[in-house]
């Protein structure tokens, strides 16, 4: 088992490929994954819309951690990394969201 996230739908022989480091008997990692999974399907679109693709990509990959816990990587180019930053630091400057990543309602509406 590879120590990549990854959030491929399955190998060659059309098994599902968790993703994630070594897994450690009778820690189940599969519940975990899945729901990092569909977290990195999620954020995935937001990247896309957020014009995080081609040259500028990053990309969320579901794996887990040594306890069974599901984690979400962030991959991409340093370009895209940057233009990331930049598109965070202006939603932050302009109080877009609230720290649990709730929009925020403008002060007159």
């Amino acid at each position: 088992m590879s120590n990549r996230g990854d959030d491929g739908d399955g190998d060659d022989g059309g098994e599902i490929f968790l993703g994630g480091g070594p897994m450690i008997p009778g820690v189940d990692y599969e519940a975990a994954w899945l729901e990092a999974r569909a977290v990195a399907s999620d954020l995935n679109a937001a990247l896309v819309g957020l014009g995080l693709a081609g040259d500028d990509l990053i990309k969320a990959q579901a794996g887990w951690s040594d306890d069974g816990r599901g984690v979400v990587f962030l991959k991409g180019t340093p370009s895209g990394a940057r233009r990331l930053r930049v598109i965070l630091d202006r939603m932050a400057a302009r109080g877009d969201v609230d720290a649990d990543g709730e929009s925020r309602e403008p002060a007159d509406s």
